[in-house]
């Protein structure tokens, strides 16, 4: 039986299915025979979570049974990797890590269904891995400090979809979103006033809670551009220029208090966050520089032998790099603002992030390449903007299609170097256009995920619908029920440059109905939705709630269209 049939996101890499259930009775009583005691206490709290029934921990005696097993390696041959098998006796899962352990534990939460009281999972076995080590979603609480209880939602979300990266965004234009004590004015305002910014502890706590989910945490401290604040705050680390303005949001590089900051800021960072890369933005500096009019850091561009701005920008990573490397960590960057058509001068083991080749009067656009980054010996992790860009940019016809070793081009040979891929969620400014999040990543993360998880193409999109309904929304949803189907598609309008955009695919979503038969469909789906809330039979509560709203919306522009009016509510 194909894997497309256990309605599972990310679908399994192989799934030889009996076309039985395995049934299950609450309490359920899961167990361990070895060290897994951690993973068995998650899968206890996810079950619970989704399903509302007891969940019993016993090591003698168990429906699912949790092994560390080495074994496993032959089977997957991936240290993620997982073998589960579901039959009469119950569901046994086997990974040589816990990291595969956990992935087991997220498809038996995603495969569970309820059904005529009972609650079945599909019998056979499947053998699991992932097409790519780097699976990870970016948030973006410099532009927006999130909610600790918003952060960790999105963490079980990614969890959920076999994600193991969380990228933090933490300084930016706007704020920088972790308190400093050794630059405390960078966590208030122009005015005095104080910013919201995460403490160590808050920290911590995120560390842990997405650790024991088997994510690990990425800061981005973004130097030398997108330093308004930083600016703002500390004029003296601004360019020198006699006749005219400096930039207001790029760093000086030719003073070393330049260095002094970053590398201080840095090192709080590395005191906090374990994980054992460090981001350290430098995009899009070239669109606000004044370097070549600055007289210090023409002095220094003379002093270091730099003859352009860009070998002044490599002379700049060059030092994080040392400061990183002397700390135990790894240097990652964006990748615009890097002439690659030419063979930079920047250490190879950094681990470069591909968004887009700079457009034109922003950055080395001649002879730029993904392909070239590869061909100059760097690690990539893909986040191309039409695949990646929550806001704005992904569409459901281009990410379906998409996986990170496909677009943009990349030779077979050079596939393995692209380790990866990565969700944005940019948080726009203005506040009132933030809502879409919360009907757009529910989504957006599985599929995203998917394309991590397994390159295969998704040949049966309607089935991936329903699977992906039940992933966002648990497994109360009744069987074949697609919200997607009625919300016009699996990824729902995103906002684009702080411009609001209609909650739902309105035309999509009609399809050939009248519209008086697409608002029936509507109001049955409104119907379903609030009796799974009503009964606390939703896994997200905030999922179902942008989703109605959705649906609200599309009842009011069916009303409208049945009058021929074209203004949409």
């Amino acid at each position: 039986m194909p894997s497309r049939e256990l309605d599972i996101v990310p679908r399994p890499r192989r799934a030889d299915l009996t076309g039985e259930a395995v049934r299950l009775e609450a309490p359920f009583m899961v167990g361990t025979d070895n060290d897994a005691g951690a993973v068995v206490a998650l899968l206890s709290d996810l079950l619970e979570r989704e399903t509302n029934e007891r969940v019993v921990r016993s090591n003698e005696e168990s429906d699912v049974r949790l092994t560390i097993d080495d074994a496993a390696s032959s089977l997957v041959d991936d240290s993620e990797g997982y073998v589960l098998e579901a039959d009469g006796n119950g569901i046994i899962v086997r990974s040589p890590t816990a990291d595969g352990l956990r992935h087991g534990c997220q498809t038996i939460v995603g495969g569970l269904e309820r059904r005529n009281g009972d609650w079945r999972f599909p019998a056979g076995e499947i053998r699991d891995w992932p097409a790519t080590r780097w699976r990870g979603f970016m948030l973006d609480p410099a532009r927006g400090i999130l909610p600790l209880e918003r952060v960790k939602r999105r963490i079980d979300q990614a969890a959920r979809a076999k994600l193991n990266r969380l990228h933090l965004h933490l300084l930016d234009h706007e704020s920088y979103a972790l308190e400093s004590e050794a630059f405390p004015e960078l966590n208030r305002g122009p005015d005095g006033e104080n910013r919201p910014a995460y403490s160590s502890e808050e920290i911590e706590d995120l560390i842990e809670y997405a650790g024991r989910r088997g994510i690990e945490i990425l800061p981005e401290v973004d130097v030398p551009g997108h330093a308004g604040h930083v600016l703002e705050t500390y004029p003296e680390l601004q360019c020198t220029v006699e006749d005219g303005k400096p930039s207001d949001g790029t760093l000086c590089l030719g003073t070393t208090r330049t260095d002094e900051f970053v590398e201080t800021l840095l090192g709080e960072v590395i005191e906090l966050f374990p994980f054992e890369t460090v981001h350290v933005g430098g995009d899009e500096w070239a669109m606000n520089c004044s370097w070549n009019e600055c007289s210090r850091c023409r002095e220094r561009m003379v002093r270091e032998g730099s003859e352009t701005v860009a070998e002044h920008f490599y002379e700049f990573v060059r030092r994080l790099h040392e400061t990183l490397e002397a700390n135990d960590r790894r240097l990652m960057c964006w990748n615009d603002q890097i002439d690659i058509a030419e063979a930079p001068d920047v250490p190879r083991d950094a681990l470069v992030q591909f968004w887009r080749v700079a457009g034109n009067g922003r950055g080395p656009v001649e002879g730029c390449s993904l392909e070239r980054f590869l061909e100059e010996e760097f690690e990539v992790v893909n986040s191309y903007v039409y695949a990646a860009y929550v806001n704005g940019w992904i569409s459901e016809e281009y990410l379906l299609g998409w996986e990170p070793r496909s677009r943009p081009s990349i030779p077979d040979e050079r596939a393995e170097q692209v380790i990866g891929g990565e969700l944005l969620a940019w948080e726009p400014a203005a506040e009132e256009t933030r809502e879409y999040f919360e009907r757009a990543l529910p989504s957006a993360i599985p599929v995203f995920a998917d394309r991590l998880w397994n390159p295969d193409p998704i040949a049966d999109r309607r089935s991936f619908a329903t699977a992906l309904t039940r992933h966002a929304l648990g497994p109360f949803v009744p069987a074949g029920f697609d919200i997607y189907r009625e919300l016009g598609g699996m990824i729902i309008p995103t906002e684009g440059e702080n411009a609001p955009s209609p909650p739902a695919h309105a035309h999509r979503s009609f399809r050939d109905r009248s519209p008086r038969e697409a608002r029936d469909d509507y109001e049955d789906t409104l119907e379903t939705l609030g009796s799974l809330s009503e009964a606390d039979e939703v896994v997200y509560p905030e999922t179902a709630a942008a989703y109605r709203d959705c649906l609200e919306w599309l009842v009011g522009v069916a009303d409208r269209e049945g009058r021929g009016v074209i203004d949409r509510p």
